[in-house]
């Protein structure tokens, strides 16, 4: 199994920011305020905590969100350190959004379901459908079309269809460094509990397999236990929790 660094390497390039700026092995990303992940400060190695000016990075990374009138937000994962934590407890940073990182082996697949359209993340209909399930509309579904734009690693869009055209399930995977990432796996409400999620991911992970990765990744909220519990169902397992701290005060609107 990959290492966290590994991991949390994967899920970057897999949903890659409009915008990025370093600092060491932190670094501040920006995606016109579209999903947390992609609009955060993270560090990508527990080494680099800091050297005593924790409270001094953070506060200049922050700035760089008000900036560009974002709140600011700092992932929390395994990679950060004692004295970065702290750094954020102290300043006030409130704790938010609570999620799970799960992980499972590839082994066997079982092809691509028929009725599964296969396509390139940048195709208009699976834009289309993602932004539909999502909810992602005008600037929103702009962005998500620009965030895939970006994304330099194989990649697959997979949706499944009514008779009518209208899309009932979807999600995006991409193959980073022979680990397959999960993203906005979503259902329409009115199409849950029918196993579409299920054939989706059995599908994609097919396709992960053909395209060289070992070990499929995802993230889902912790709170969501019907996601949670399919996931477990196909052989996901628990690997890390994360969580996001939001600055309190903010000069961003």
């Amino acid at each position: 199994m990959s290492t966290i660094a590994q991991t949390e390497a994967a899920f970057l390039k897999a949903w890659p920011a409009l915008e990025t700026v370093s600092d060491g092995q932190w670094c501040a990303r920006f995606g016109n305020g579209l999903t947390r992940r992609a609009n955060c400060i993270q560090v990508n190695d527990a080494d680099d905590d800091g050297d005593g000016d924790a409270a001094a990075r953070l506060k200049n990374l922050a700035a760089l969100y008000d900036d560009r009138r974002l709140l600011p937000y700092f992932r929390v994962t395994p990679l950060t350190g004692r004295a970065t934590f702290d750094a954020l407890v102290q300043a006030g940073w409130a704790a938010s959004d609570y999620a799970l990182i799960m992980q499972m082996p590839i082994g066997e697949t079982v092809g691509v379901d028929g009725e599964c359209v296969v396509t390139s993340p940048d195709d208009q209909d699976f834009l289309a459908a993602q932004s539909a399930l999502q909810g992602y509309g005008g600037e929103n579904a702009t962005t998500f079309a620009k965030l895939i734009a970006k994304l330099d690693s194989p990649a697959v869009g997979l949706t499944i269809y009514d008779s009518d055209g209208t899309a009932l399930a979807s999600l995006l995977c991409v193959e980073a460094s022979g680990i397959g990432v999960f993203l906005n796996v979503s259902t329409a409400p009115a199409a849950r509990r029918q196993g579409l999620g299920t054939r989706l991911m059995a599908s994609a992970i097919s396709w992960l397999a053909e395209n060289g990765a070992t070990e499929a990744a995802l993230q889902v909220a912790a709170d969501n236990r019907a996601a949670v519990a399919l996931y477990l169902s196909m052989g996901f397992s628990y690997r890390y929790p994360y969580h996001y701290r939001r600055r309190l005060e903010t000069k961003a609107s």
